[in-house]
């Protein structure tokens, strides 16, 4: 007989390049995640005791291959864990640790308060919409279930649900499912695509996800709950490079560079512009006659300094998005075009009809209405006789209104998705890999169980 959990003990993880957002307990959907993290570590080749520990943030070492807070499934543990969890529940003290590591991982506000020179590199964990680092990965992992939503490992009974995205190859899924078994003692897991979540999140079972990220644009075609696998279209023009655009086009502005002593404008102060939320896409042609021009200049509070920035070069930066300038990239239009026409010609008029745009950079203000303004221009037809398989209407999901709590939050509907999902499928064996499924078949049982 199945065991049951209990939903405040449920986890749900959503990897992101840019950020990985965690909660634990579904008991309530309508609440925001717990944790919303940086999907990137910072790698120590120094003693660790130069970096302060707080308790809200981790270093998780290496030494021999193993983690020094791992616990074993005998419920054995290395010396220097053993003190710590009796010290702390598995923190991790700095003066306690052995000398030799191989690595150093640090995450979190550990990450964000080091002091100069304690970092050796930082690795983006996820890039391109694929890990870059299995072994980052599981010691971030480690990080988010005991530091950031404090579960104990030598004593785990959350069953987790990771929210992925749609195109990790096998090998991707087989080592997740590894490592939340023999690393996060996880009782059960189950794995599902980002994209068929952010459907669910809508309350919708047919359309076409575009998912904005950090590093990759992705559309998605999805029927009947069935992501049609062929029908995925990517793009590398995403929020990164929307980063990149705006720190070139700040540097062709004299006057701003000049306010930086003529060095130009610091990398740091671009990607706090962009973050400001002050990147906006005009939907009137940007000049003299638009109030929102050339003219107008959005005022930033940087380093107690408040500098002023054209209109027309936050349009610009955010426009890529939409319609890329480099002569390279197709634009966002063409992708979703792309992937609709893999689809049979009776069910292309149904994914117009259900747009569901998500992802950190679709936060841009006046994006979807640029979208909507370029497909309307180039899918619906331009006479009035229509074939009974051509689009006449091009429409936009949204989070339904009884999800109060994510109100204005319709770029994370992949996130509400993962924990209806699970609140449905955790406890239900049909769906979920049971530790011992995966001990008598090992990583591959992910591929025999799917939402």
């Amino acid at each position: 007989m199945a065991i049951s959990y209990r939903e405040e003990n449920f986890v749900v993880i959503e990897l992101g390049s840019y950020t990985t957002k965690a909660t634990i307990d579904t008991t309530d959907i309508n609440r925001l995640p717990t944790a919303v993290i940086r999907t990137r570590a910072g790698i120590l080749k120094q003693d660790i005791s130069a970096l302060p520990v707080s308790s809200d943030s981790e270093i998780v070492e290496k030494q021999n291959g193993i983690h020094v807070n791992d616990v074993s499934e005998k419920g054995e543990a290395p010396e220097a864990s053993v003190k710590a969890e009796e010290e702390d529940e598995e923190d991790i003290d700095a003066n306690d640790e052995q000398e030799g590591n191989e690595l150093s991982y640090v995450f979190g506000s550990a990450l964000e308060t080091a002091e100069e020179g304690t970092i050796s590199q930082t690795v983006d964990i996820i890039s391109g919409g694929f890990v870059s680092d299995w072994d980052v990965m599981s010691a971030f992992l480690r990080h988010i279930i005991t530091k950031e939503l404090g579960v104990r490992i030598s004593s785990n009974f959350s069953p987790i649900l990771f929210s992925v995205p749609p195109l990790w190859p096998k090998t991707d899924l087989e080592s997740l499912t590894q490592i939340a078994f023999e690393e996060l003692n996880a009782p059960n897991i189950l794995i599902v695509e980002q994209p068929l979540l952010a459907m669910y999140g809508n309350n919708a079972a047919t359309g076409l996800v575009v998912d904005f990220g950090h590093t990759a644009t992705t559309v998605t075609a999805i029927l009947d709950s069935s992501i049609q696998w062929s029908c995925i279209a990517q793009s590398e023009i995403a929020g990164a490079a929307v980063t990149e655009r705006l720190h070139q086009l700040l540097q062709e502005d004299r006057a701003l560079c000049a306010e930086f002593g003529g060095e130009g404008v610091p990398m740091e102060f671009t990607v706090a512009l962009k973050e400001s939320g002050l990147c906006k896409i005009q939907l009137l042609p940007v000049g003299d006659d638009n109030d929102s021009g050339s003219g107008a200049q959005p005022e930033l509070a940087f380093q107690g300094k408040k500098y002023r920035v054209k209109a027309d070069v936050l349009d610009k930066a955010a426009r890529i998005l939409i319609t890329p300038d480099d002569g390279k990239n197709v634009g966002v239009a063409s992708l979703m075009k792309q992937a609709v026409l893999g689809c049979e010609t009776e069910k292309r008029a149904a994914l117009w009809e259900s747009i569901h745009v998500v992802g950190g950079s679709s936060r841009v203000d006046g994006l979807k209405d640029c979208l909507q303004m370029e497909l309307e221009r180039s899918v619906l037809p331009s006479s009035n006789i229509y074939a009974n398989s051509q689009t006449r209407e091009i429409k936009f999901g949204s989070l339904p209104d009884y999800f109060s709590g994510w109100r204005g939050r319709d770029y994370w509907a992949g996130f509400l998705g993962a924990c209806i999902v699970a609140k449905i499928a955790l406890n239900d064996s049909k769906h979920n890999i049971s530790r011992s499924e995966y001990n008598e078949s090992g990583p591959s049982v992910v591929h025999t169980k799917s939402f």
